[in-house]
């Protein structure tokens, strides 16, 4: 379990942070530039500075990278 954050630390945004509903939407093109080997805070900075500081979109992309990696060999059905 993680240590309790304070209400400063949830409400303060980086400057240029997208929030998460443009961080989500863009979750998956971010995802495909990461497993290209690229740098994907070259296109969507926003979302790289959001997922610094949002341990809930993180979370989401974590559990999609672990997804594409996990069944990359599955193909279509």
């Amino acid at each position: 379990m993680s240590a309790p954050r304070d209400l400063d630390e949830i409400l303060r945004a980086e400057e240029g942070d997208a929030g998460c509903a443009a961080s989500v939407e863009r979750l998956d093109a971010f995802v495909e530039l990461e497993i290209a080997g690229e740098d994907p805070a070259r296109i969507y900075r926003g979302t790289a500075i959001h997922l610094q500081s949002c341990p809930a979109c993180r979370a989401d992309r974590d559990g999609l990278l672990d997804a594409v990696w996990r069944f990359a060999d599955a193909g279509p059905e």
